[in-house]
């Protein structure tokens, strides 16, 4: 497991950002050896079933960006764990994907991640109050538009279909310019400890599906 202090974990009273259920959010600060430190945020709703697991990075900021690529080929893989932070972006090649920084930063597993896209995009489908229109007066109907909804309800298909490890192989990048992200190799190689994970990742070159570039952010990301 990570290293961290349970005994610290502080936990705030707040409301659901779902029903608004009086709920507790915790908190607590993990240390990620060879990484650096992250703050956890996890809420769960019981009376809507509402969870979220936040991840901030803390400490000085890294003089440079990393981009990490990973080469999904087996089950196995779908079960490493993943630190996406809130500066940093998701895209997969194999389905011309790509999800800009979104203010938001997961702690999770490459299922768990590529699930919660899958689930955001469904909720946020752009053709969902047409197509339940007439389709009279905004073109809902139209050969152009039918297209473009079959060409989305594609993408989520195969999104899902990769999710379920149904749909390998895939490739799954992450880059974050401020190198607040990780994503750690597959638990059984390491017998289930994520310190040895990312240490092994960092450290060395045996996992052969793992990527990781370094490159100098631009005056925009600056």
């Amino acid at each position: 497991m990570l290293k961290n202090d349970y005994d610290a974990i502080l936990k705030i009273q707040t409301a659901c950002p779902s029903c608004g259920a009086s709920i507790d959010m915790k908190t607590c600060v993990v240390d990620i050896p060879h990484f650096k430190e992250a703050i956890i945020m996890n809420v769960t709703c019981e009376e809507c079933g509402y969870t979220s697991n936040e991840v901030k990075g803390s400490g000085e900021i890294e003089s440079h960006g990393t981009r990490i690529s990973l080469r999904v080929e087996s089950i196995n893989d779908m079960s490493r764990h993943v630190v996406k932070s809130d500066t940093a972006c998701v895209a997969i090649p194999e389905i011309d994907f790509q999800l800009q920084e979104s203010g938001l930063g997961v702690y999770t597993t490459v299922e768990g991640l590529l699930v919660s896209v899958h689930d955001r995009l469904k909720e946020a489908n752009p053709f969902a109050s047409s197509s339940s229109s007439d389709g009279d007066d905004d073109g809902s109907s139209s050969p152009s538009f039918s297209s473009k909804q079959d060409k989305f309800e594609m993408f989520l298909s195969n999104l899902k279909s990769m999710a379920e490890g149904k749909r390998l192989p895939f490739t799954l990048i992450i880059t974050d310019p401020v190198s607040n992200s990780f994503i750690g190799p597959i638990p059984e190689d390491c017998g289930g400890d994520v310190s040895v994970q990312i240490t092994n990742q960092i450290e060395t070159t045996t996992d052969t599906r793992i990527t990781i570039e370094k490159f100098e952010r631009s005056q925009e990301q600056n």
